[in-house]
């Protein structure tokens, strides 16, 4: 069994989970009796914004480098460096976005993040 994309998932994980504990640590405490305030309503359609490039993205270079293993044709490697790129900040984006640190949105987080970090991998695999 390839070990590669297991250690992926799990290091994109401890990222995500790392940012949000350290987002939290940072934000200022909230007084007694009042809520959390809120994330700015632009920030939401940004993080549809970068899931959705990363997902086009990466499902792209898993597609090309799965045909370059018969064709020979691969994308530049400036687009695996951009799926990194992407995949960092999707990782870090509930930090970033106010997501609370608490264990459902932490469980929440690890799930995404293990599969950011899988198809990261994928991706990055199939390269030719």
């Amino acid at each position: 069994m390839n070990p590669g994309p297991l250690l992926s998932a799990a290091a994109s994980m401890a990222i995500a989970v790392a940012a949000l504990a350290v987002a939290h640590r940072l934000r200022p405490a909230v007084p007694e009796g009042e809520d959390p305030p809120e994330p700015h309503p632009a920030i939401y359609g940004i993080g549809s914004g970068l899931l959705s490039g990363f997902t086009l993205l990466t499902g792209f270079l898993i597609a090309t480098g799965w045909a370059a293993r018969s064709t020979g044709a691969a994308p530049p490697g400036g687009l695996y460096a951009a799926d990194i790129a992407a995949g960092a900040a999707v990782l870090l984006y509930p930090s970033l976005a106010g997501l609370p640190f608490t264990p459902r949105y932490t469980t929440a987080v690890c799930l995404f993040a293990a599969l950011v970090g899988y198809t990261m991998s994928l991706a990055l695999q199939l390269r030719p």
